[in-house]
Formats: structure tokens, C-alpha cells, sequence
């Protein structure tokens, strides 16, 4: 930090020729905003655009060939499980299933009146056993022939929201594992991203993805991550080459979030709180950054009247100011990676020091300011 201070003096020393040159005296100080230097949390971690898929989405195929007689349910509805969409013609299946119905009924009857003639002894085992298998095997067939017609109602695999229908009309003809449309439950969703190589080690299990949809306004969303490859992605597979396919699970909490969408994805690889400074009160001086740090005058006078640099004039000026008079230093900084439009200031300043954050551009070092009033936010 000393060195940095020292570093300055010939900037400072050349900043007060330009601040206090005689034009400079006659004008009123600039007024410039002020912040002290804090601490901020940072979340640094992994960007990816990925394509949101849910966790639960299945295609509506019926399970037998057949014409569509009724449509019981309109596209973009939400469905359970088990309820019927669709109607095929079932004349003929209906039909045997009242017959067979009728049947057990009767063999069931038959069954029950053998089971009493037998334990009054007056017909023989034989004949009740004959009778008591004819109603299981009505029954059977009962079972069977009511599954045969219930290929004929195509039902809702998973509760979700159907898909477009209009592929599929009444009268239409359909074969057994045509696609008809597609149900998606989009309660729960995954995000597929393909995480390079360079980066993918720092990827682990549980770590929180921040997600933002690129519409207007944009949707936010949090999950955490639920897999991770065990293998890298090569040329001709679903995943990039050279990159790992981490998949983060959310909760589609608004509703607002689909199947098959795009959306921005920030895997937090880490969280810590660091001394930071705004990104408006950063200034770049050959590839080094710097912002202006607020001292009083007092504090500089003593290297204001020890330079050899500065004419004579101006140290008058300077000290027939009040010591508490606002000056700014222009201070090299380094900085981290820049998030949320603040920088993690990694050296340069300490905690509570004063730099201005507005009019940067039209400071000199040693420039005599007025702070503004602070603003409530």
C-alpha cells in the first residue's frame, strides 16, 4: 500500500499543476458523488446458455389401430394420470364384454347353487368342481375383454399439459404407437448444460444454478446441480466436444418456464464477501485501473510543500484553503472479475476510504472537490 502511495507522487505533484493553475482558482469546485469502500458478496462461477427439459414428459401413443370416434379433452388442458383423451370405436369390444359379463354372471350363479347341492350331498364333487372352474374362467374373461376394450380409451401416461391436438380429428384413423401428441408436466424441470473442459472441474454436486430466461421482463429461477457426466462429450453425440453435461433441476415456481426453452445459466462455484468497488468509479490508465480516492487537504500539504514540482503560487492557493478541504488522489487498484456491476478490490484501498464514483473523467490528481449530499436509496 505504501508503495502505491509513493507511486503517486509524481501523478499527484502533476495533477496539482493542472488543478490549480491560475483558470483553475476561479472556478467553483466540482461537485462529485462519494462512496466508502465495503465489503459486498460475490458469487463467482460457470455461464452457460442451455435448453430447459422436463422432468417428466411422454408421448400419447394409443396401445391398439383403431378411428377416432370422440376427443375428450382440448390442447394446452391439464390432465391426471389415467384420464382419457382420446375414443376409438369399440362397437365389437364393448359388445363382448357384455356377453362375457352376462356369461359369468350366469356361471357365477351355477357355481354358487353346485357349491349348496353338494354340501346337501346331492350332486358330486366332480359336478361342483365343474362349475366352480366355469365361473373362474367366465370371470377371466371378463378381465380379459375389459382390457381390450380399455386399449380403445387413450388415457393421460402422466398428469401434465397436453400438447397440440390438432394433428388427430374426429373420423381420423389411427395405428397402434402413432404419436398423436405429447403430455409435459413442466412442474419440475431440468436445464441441460454443456460445461467446457477448461472449467469443469470445478463443477461438483449441490452447487446452486442461478438461471434467467432471455424474454422481457426475464423469468429467475434457482436449482442446484443433480448430475454430472462421467464421461466428456464427443463429436456425433447430444453434447458438445470437449464438454461435460451438467444437468441442475428447478422448480418451475412462477410457471412461466417451458419445456424446450432457452435460458442463461450461472453454476456458483463459490460465495465469499470481499472489499469492492462500483464499476462507475473504476478508470483504466494503460491497462491499469484506478479510481479517485477522497483525502482531506491537510493530509497532503506536508508533500504538497516538500515538491519542487509545484510552483510557489500554488502552494499559496492550496494552503490558504481550509484543511479539511476535499481533494481527490488518483490510487492504482487491482481489481477481480467484474459481477453485478462491482469489482472485488483485491488491493489499493482499505475499508471505510472515500473515492468518487460520478464526473471521473473531469478529475486530476490534487483537484480540490465538493462532495455532494448523499442520496437515500
Amino acid at each position: 500500500m505504501r508503495r502505491l502511495r509513493v507511486a503517486l507522487i509524481p501523478l499527484f505533484s502533476a495533477g496539482l499543476l493542472v488543478a490549480c493553475a491560475p483558470s483553475a482558482q476561479k472556478r467553483a469546485p466540482l461537485v462529485v458523488q462519494v462512496e466508502r469502500v465495503g465489503d459486498a458478496q460475490f458469487t463467482p462461477g460457470i455461464d452457460v446458455i442451455s435448453r430447459l427439459e422436463s422432468t417428466a414428459s411422454v408421448a400419447l401413443r394409443p396401445e391398439v389401430d383403431g378411428r377416432v370416434v370422440k376427443i375428450l379433452a382440448t390442447q394446452g388442458q391439464r390432465v391426471k394420470a389415467g384420464q382419457p383423451i382420446l375414443v376409438l370405436d369399440n362397437v365389437q369390444q364393448s359388445a363382448s364384454l357384455n356377453a362375457s359379463q352376462a356369461a359369468a354372471r350366469r356361471d357365477r350363479v351355477n357355481a354358487e347353487r353346485y357349491v349348496f347341492l353338494n354340501q346337501q350331498g346331492a350332486v358330486s364333487t366332480r359336478e361342483r368342481d365343474y362349475y366352480v372352474t366355469e365361473a373362474i374362467r367366465s370371470a377371466d374373461q371378463v378381465r380379459a375383454d375389459a382390457a381390450t376394450l380399455g386399449y380403445k380409451y387413450v388415457t393421460a401416461p402422466i398428469s401434465g399439459e397436453i400438447g397440440d391436438l390438432d394433428t388427430v380429428k374426429i373420423g381420423d384413423y389411427v395405428r397402434q404407437g402413432q404419436a398423436i401428441t405429447g403430455i409435459v408436466d413442466n412442474s419440475l424441470l431440468w436445464t441441460l448444460m454443456d460445461v467446457p473442459a477448461t472449467q469443469a472441474s470445478y463443477v461438483k454436486m449441490g452447487q446452486t444454478v442461478q438461471l434467467r430466461t432471455q424474454g422481457n421482463p426475464p423469468v429467475n429461477g434457482s436449482g442446484q446441480v443433480v448430475f454430472i457426466s462421467p464421461y466428456y462429450g464427443v463429436s456425433g453425440s447430444n453434447s458438445s466436444p470437449n464438454t461435460v453435461l451438467v444437468k441442475a433441476e428447478f422448480p418451475n415456481l412462477t410457471g412461466r418456464l417451458k419445456t424446450g426453452q432457452f435460458v442463461r445459466n450461472r453454476i456458483v462455484t463459490s460465495t465469499s464477501r470481499q472489499l469492492s468497488v462500483p464499476v462507475q468509479a473504476v478508470m483504466m490508465q494503460a491497462q491499469q485501473p484506478f479510481v479517485y480516492r477522497i483525502v482531506p487537504l491537510s493530509a497532503a500539504l506536508p508533500k504538497i510543500r516538500a515538491s519542487t514540482q509545484i510552483p510557489d503560487a500554488t502552494k499559496k492557493t492550496l494552503e490558504s484553503l481550509p484543511g479539511a478541504t476535499p481533494i481527490v488522489l488518483q490510487t492504482p487498484v487491482q481489481l477481480g472479475q467484474l459481477q453485478n456491476n462491482r469489482y472485488p478490490l483485491l488491493s489499493g484501498l482499505a475499508a471505510g476510504e472515500q473515492i468518487v464514483t460520478s464526473n471521473t473523467a473531469l478529475l486530476r490528481s490534487g483537484m480540490p472537490v465538493k462532495i455532494a449530499p448523499a442520496t437515500a436509496n
